[in-house]
């Protein structure tokens, strides 16, 4: 598989007001898999090797910090968590203190890993070339399915005491639903959905979810995502990142400036093979939801007299109204891979630092739903891919009310059957 990048220019207009920020070209290119608004070698290496000297140096620094710390942190939160014991029972700030901690030491370990793979594949060609880079792709991949799916999301879900449940529902061989921790489960996702490309709708309600896919489908498929360009700093995902197909959006590169983002976002799918297990993420809201940010989007429909999508989002309770620009270029450039779209209840509990440190996300059950629609039935023209897609977000919203509502009247009963 060859890198999906090229060296590619676009040229945005500038505004005619001389108060406003004139807008820059970018560039796509091989230096990584974002674009920059530079175009020289050298520049781009060096934009990427301060970025990362910066980043590196800063998980090195907390590590050692709060490893030193760690003694005396985790006695103050296990007295923390003794003192709310009756009414949480759970050592919730010694799990989130702990998953901190190992947090940092996987980044650590993926770091010196990514290393070792990139040294040793240098080695191996001595002994045998690598037409195309295939065996160093198939190196990375499962690299990345044993950092993101059983470290990150796997050893975080053990830490904090999360019970995943996942149903695999839609055009499937066999509808089922299983956890996470089920012996073979993945191996039972994979021949219900059948080994094939994918495209992957998810909604964002925190930081957590985005590790979902990975989690869940790295064993068996090749996880490419389309991600904020923020995410670079997170020295892990950078390197890992740019050695498979991704992308890092940069989203403020405006109306002019985002035709070489979506020509980056096609990339991610052009290729699809019928028989090539490759799946692309994309969370269509754009940003986690918030209910500050919800009322942010009916604000700006109101001053913009929009009164169909202030209609539409105003009826969304748990999510954003899903930004259609990236799905229509992805199903635009879709040879033939099937959809999934992605529920999850629960992943809300970690989003923002706040509810981390209070162990929202704790010793709770996280619900997700796959639905599944084949490539023959996804609606061919623009219009109608507009209308499905939101369709599908005023079904994920309706189907996270009701999970929210079972959750609400559980945590009631918990706490009548204390009181008696």
């Amino acid at each position: 598989m060859e890198p999906l990048t090229t060296t590619t220019t676009t040229t945005t207009t500038t505004t005619t007001s001389p108060n406003a920020r004139v807008a820059k070209k970018r560039y796509l290119h091989d230096y990584g898999r974002y674009s920059s608004e530079f175009n020289s070698g050298f520049r781009l290496w060096l934009e990427k090797w301060n970025r990362r000297s910066i980043s590196i140096s800063l998980i090195l620094i907390v590590l050692i910090v709060l490893t030193l710390l760690f003694p005396i942190l985790a006695t103050v939160a296990l007295a923390l968590d003794l003192y709310h014991y009756k009414r949480r029972r759970g050592l919730n700030y010694v799990r989130i203190l702990t998953f901190f901690e190992s947090y940092l030491f996987i980044e650590l370990i993926a770091l010196i890993s990514t290393f070792l793979i990139y040294f040793i594949h240098l080695l191996s060609l001595i002994i045998v070339s690598d037409p195309g880079k295939a065996r160093f792709f198939r190196w990375n991949y499962w690299y990345q399915s044993w950092w993101g799916g059983k470290m990150l999301f796997g050893w975080s879900c053990y830490l904090l005491g999360i019970d995943v449940e996942i149903e695999v529902a839609g055009d499937v061989k066999s509808p089922f639903i299983a956890h996470y921790h089920d012996k073979g489960f993945k191996k039972r996702l994979a021949d219900s959905l059948g080994i094939g490309p994918k495209i992957i709708f998810s909604r964002h309600a925190s930081f957590a979810d985005t590790l979902v896919p990975q989690g869940i489908f790295s064993l068996f498929y090749h996880m490419r995502y389309i991600v904020k360009k923020e995410l670079l700093w997170d020295p892990a995902l950078d390197v890992s990142g740019s050695r498979t197909p991704n992308f890092f959006l940069f989203r403020d590169a405006g109306t002019d400036g985002m035709e070489v983002e979506i020509e980056a976002i096609k990339s991610m799918v052009s290729d699809f093979k019928p028989t090539e297990p490759d799946v692309t993420c994309i969370w269509p809201e754009g940003t986690r939801f918030s209910k500050s940010k919800r009322e942010k989007v009916l604000e700006s429909f109101k001053k913009k007299n929009d009164t169909k999508n202030y209609e539409l989002a105003s009826n969304l309770k748990h999510t954003l109204l899903p930004r259609v620009g990236g799905v229509l270029s992805l199903l635009e450039a879709n040879p033939c891979g099937d959809i999934l779209f992605c529920y999850h209840f629960g992943m809300e509990a970690s989003s923002d630092f706040g509810q981390m440190m209070n162990g929202e996300l704790c010793n709770r059950v996280v619900k997700i739903k796959f639905e599944q629609i084949k490539y023959k039935d996804i609606p061919k023209t623009k219009q109608e891919r507009i209308d499905w897609l939101l369709r599908k977000w005023v079904d994920i919203d309706q189907w996270i009310d009701q999970q929210d509502k079972l959750y609400k009247n559980e945590k009631l009963s918990l706490r009548k059957k204390k009181s008696e």
